[in-house]
């Protein structure tokens, strides 16, 4: 296989995309794949790369995914931008004669790829110990950890590229960069900044509004209180678990609204669901997540990624019953404090001690 080099990848961002466009010019039908559940990064990265691969090599597209769309926001993402998208299993794999990754690795743990598949083309900005990725059999790769987003990746592809995107994707583009950037305020490189002004000339504004701020159900605020019920204070470590909740997604989004708290260094923060026990790390900017999580789920069989302040990971349970969730959080407490040099016995809840 052909596989370019990395020092002509590592030229620059035009080099990288005259890569990438010489190589999809050689194929004719490509379908986008990215982790279970997706979120706006790997939304955005996707219809990016499929709106590259029309515009600049003139192939026809697809994606598809296993999982659900499942936070509000996402799901209005979906909707007001149109996207389309197919369930892996209704897909005729012969019938594409490329297969791309986005914003995940082979091996991940929250990514499925079918056995026997080829996988040509890999772009993320992660970092994981369990990815499974082999040069030498991927004809296009670019991960690039000291970028915001994976988005702002395939973004630059058009960019240096000189495609003008579609408001669809322009929008789904600047989404998913603003939400794993957190507004450009954590892991932001210059090419952040430089694909987000890039993009803001060809925004749909109307629909960036609507997926910001969509209605949200009464369940979510319901889920929410428990969330706060159940959180756990530490010097500058927040832990909360939340028990069995609705999704991975409020997982998150609980982890990412704790970190927002006076004097909060790091969150670690879990839920189980169905049974898989879903972990989001966030910590303050500078913060290295990735190690935090690592060292909280080292006793486990879990998988793990992140980058910078911002990390994920799960753990299947064998038995799901509360007995075995409640202990597998007093090891994931005792191991994430140990990481963090904090005492056990100093934990206060949530409205005690308030001045």
């Amino acid at each position: 296989m052909n596989t370019p080099s990395l020092a002509k990848l590592a030229q620059s961002g035009t080099a990288r995309t005259e890569v990438l466009r010489d190589l999809l010019r050689t194929r004719q039908r490509l379908l986008v794949l990215t982790h279970n559940n997706p979120d706006p990064d790997s939304l955005g990265g996707a219809v990016g790369l499929m709106e590259f691969a029309r515009l600049a090599c003139g192939i026809e597209t697809k994606l598809a995914i296993t999982g659900k769309i499942l936070r509000a926001e996402n799901q209005a993402m979906v909707r007001e931008l149109a996207i389309e998208m197919d369930r892996l299993d209704t897909i005729k794999l012969s019938d594409f004669d490329c297969v791309a990754l986005v914003d995940t690795q082979p091996g991940f743990g929250h990514t499925f790829v079918p056995a026997g598949t080829a996988v040509d083309i890999v772009i993320d900005h992660h970092v994981c110990d369990d990815s499974k990725l082999d040069p030498s059999q991927t004809a296009f790769l670019d991960v690039r950890p000291d970028i915001g987003a994976t988005s702002t990746i395939v973004g630059s592809y058009l960019m240096h590229a000189g495609v003008e995107p579609s408001p669809q994707a322009a929008t789904a583009l600047h989404y998913g960069i603003r939400t794993d950037t957190a507004d450009l305020s954590r892991n932001v490189s210059k090419l952040d900044v430089q694909v987000v002004e890039f993009l803001a000339k060809h925004l749909d504004r109307q629909a960036l509004a609507a997926i910001t701020n969509p209605d949200l159900p009464v369940a979510y605020f319901r889920t929410l209180k428990d969330a706060l019920s159940k959180v756990r204070l530490y010097d500058g470590l927040v832990l909360c678990s939340l028990g069995n909740t609705t999704s991975a997604e409020m997982v998150a989004e609980v982890a990412d609204m704790l970190l927002r708290m006076e004097g909060t260094k790091a969150v670690f923060c879990g839920g189980l669901v169905g049974q898989s026990y879903y972990i989001s790390v966030r910590t303050e900017t500078g913060g290295d997540a990735w190690r935090l999580i690592k060292a909280g789920i080292e006793t486990e069989e879990g998988s793990c990624g992140g980058h910078g302040s911002v990390a994920g990971g799960s753990i299947t349970l064998d038995c799901a019953d509360s007995r075995t969730l409640r202990r597998l959080e007093r090891r994931l407490e005792r191991n994430v404090l140990k990481a963090m040099g904090v005492s056990g016995a100093n934990a206060v809840k949530l409205g005690e001690n308030d001045d």
